[in-house]
């Protein structure tokens, strides 16, 4: 744990809190329940008992299934080198790059439901012009195994809920296929969403 002065946008109180820069997902699985509810990077005041929302630096791995998220909030950067995260055994990892808390709960939720990643995002693409509505983000919320349908939150272009959209089984399945054609760099996090899906369709289309 990191100890960090955090200063209160409601009262301008400054207090102490703890922050975590990195979880195993195995070992803390409290921890993953408070970032898949919200709770991890939420911070009670003490002074005048409101909440407020820090994001911070977070990497979270799986030892098992050998995967990194790296949560860097508000980055712009689309690509980073694992060695410079100064954590050892890495590079054997699939590497994952995110700038948000929805992002992060998204991966985890993949990472559960054994969903590729890349596959989702293409699956997002489509999604996205049948509702003809570019503007829109989806975030995937579940696979229902009753009906072999996805389920995505349909998020507006301020991040409140729209409503929900199924994908069918079968379109991921054919979209896997191609997903896989995309490499990613070894050793390195990289941004897999909705701009890296639409940037390698196009260029697979310049080709």
């Amino acid at each position: 744990m990191q100890e960090a002065t955090l200063t209160c946008p409601h009262c301008q109180h400054a207090g102490k809190h703890e922050l975590h820069p990195f979880l195993d997902l195995n070992k803390h699985p409290k921890q993953k329940l408070a970032i898949l509810t919200d709770s991890l990077f939420t911070v009670n005041c003490p002074s005048c008992a409101k909440q407020f929302t820090v994001l911070h630096e977070l990497l979270v791995v799986d030892e098992k299934q050998h995967i990194g998220l790296l949560l860097a909030p508000q980055s712009e950067v689309r690509e980073l080198d694992g060695d410079g995260i100064g954590r050892q055994g890495l590079q054997s990892y699939t590497l994952r790059l995110v700038s948000t808390a929805a992002g992060l709960k998204e991966k985890i939720l993949l990472l559960d439901s054994n969903l590729d990643d890349r596959t989702i995002e293409l699956c997002k693409l489509y999604l996205t012009m049948y509702l003809q509505k570019p503007d829109v983000h989806l975030y995937f919320a579940e696979y229902q195994t009753q009906t072999d349908k996805l389920l995505f939150s349909v998020l507006d272009g301020n991040g409140a809920l729209e409503g929900s959209i199924e994908c069918e089984d079968e379109l991921y399945e054919q979209l896997l296929q191609t997903a896989q054609q995309f490499p990613l760099k070894p050793g390195f996090f990289t941004a897999v969403d909705q701009r890296w899906a639409y940037e390698h369709i196009r260029n697979s289309a310049d080709q």
